[in-house]
């Protein structure tokens, strides 16, 4: 039992490699249609750790630090509205915030794809519990 609970300790600290890189010309890269299957390369971006890049923008009104924020198109110019497949919603770890930074950020974390549902209605495609934003 000792030499299994310290193999898995040292398994446990082994990195785990590099994130994958991925864009929105990816993640945007097709028109979305509610309850149709999403293209098999964004699928198997699921539960990976992926770095991706974009605009942050806050999710409610306010100027006090956030623990959640999007992630937009940098392609887009932060006009409009944009569609769900050019939106991140990035949350930080439990007890962390920071300042929404302008310009272009990279994020780095664990992503979630699917449709996620409030009241019927489709509300997000994608999710990153972000770790890193640089």
């Amino acid at each position: 039992m000792i030499l299994r609970s310290a193999l898995l300790l040292a398994l446990a600290a082994l990195p785990l490699g590099d994130p994958i890189k991925t864009s929105f010309s990816v993640l945007a890269g097709y028109t979305y249609e509610e309850g149709k299957a999403l293209p098999k390369e964004i699928t198997n971006l699921d539960e990976q750790v992926v770095s991706i890049s974009g605009f942050m923008m806050r999710e409610t009104p306010g100027s006090n630090p956030v623990n959640q924020f999007l992630i937009i198109n940098e392609a887009c110019g932060c006009n409009g509205t944009p569609k769900l497949n050019e939106v991140v919603f990035c949350t930080l770890p439990e007890g962390q915030t920071m300042e929404i930074k302008p310009g272009i950020v990279s994020v780095t974390g664990k992503f979630y794809v699917g449709e996620v549902k409030e009241e019927g209605v489709v509300v997000m495609l994608y999710q990153i519990d972000a770790d890193v934003v640089q």
